[in-house]
């Protein structure tokens, strides 16, 4: 796998508009892998938290599974410096306990007359247990973990001629995990977590933490 640090520039027009629609900005990164598909790609991304003023640039990462090319945007534009890229090969224990943070889209989905329907769930509570049940089949448990909530993130998404306005309830979820299955956490830290991964959610970033400082 790759991780990919692009930092991109607030004041370039087509930045601009891909921050407001995520959607885009999907489509954008996608593209940089001509030719493959997207389960190949295994893309994942998150934006992080800009300057309120636009005046330092946005930080992007990025997961991949295959090596990316970032030229293509560089030359737009759209990265105020030369990316950062970096190969890791992940290895996993049972035990091993790490900091997480993830961009979360806690969601449940409930049953109507023509089908079902994802909703997102704004009890505090339930957004942790929603978390608890990702990791009891994600191969981990949580130790600790704090909420942040960021609101709703809005975008839009055309499809046959329509434009729809889409809006996803994003929580920061932030705190210390223990793997528990090694090969399924794996899969986890591939695949992403939760939904509406084409809008930013999902990624989960690892810092290794010593569990003699556990308390």
């Amino acid at each position: 796998m790759y991780l990919s640090k692009l930092s991109l520039d607030p004041k370039n027009h087509q930045v601009q508009c891909e921050i407001a629609n995520r959607y885009e900005l999907h489509r954008t990164l996608t593209a940089q892998f001509p030719g493959m598909k997207r389960e190949d790609i295994g893309l994942l991304y998150r934006v992080e938290l800009p300057d309120p003023n636009l005046l330092n640039p946005i930080v992007l990462l990025v997961q991949t599974q295959p090596t990316p090319e970032w030229d293509d945007i560089h030359k737009r534009g759209m990265l105020s410096r030369s990316p950062q890229i970096k190969s890791f090969e992940p290895q996993f224990t049972a035990s091993e306990t790490f900091y997480f943070h993830l961009l979360g889209n806690p969601t449940k989905r409930i049953k109507q007359p023509d089908g079902s329907k994802r909703v997102g769930l704004y009890d505090r509570e339930e957004q942790q247990e929603w978390l608890l049940r990702k990791s009891e089949r994600g191969g981990f448990k949580i130790d600790s973990v704090k909420l942040i909530d960021l609101g709703l993130l809005e975008s839009t998404k055309r499809s046959n001629n329509r434009t729809f306005q889409i809006k996803h309830l994003a929580i920061r979820f932030e705190g210390i995990l223990t793997v528990t299955d090694p090969m399924q956490f794996l899969r986890t830290l591939e695949k992403g977590i939760g939904s509406a991964k084409a809008f930013g959610f999902g990624l989960l970033s690892l810092a290794k933490h010593s569990s003699k400082a556990k308390t």
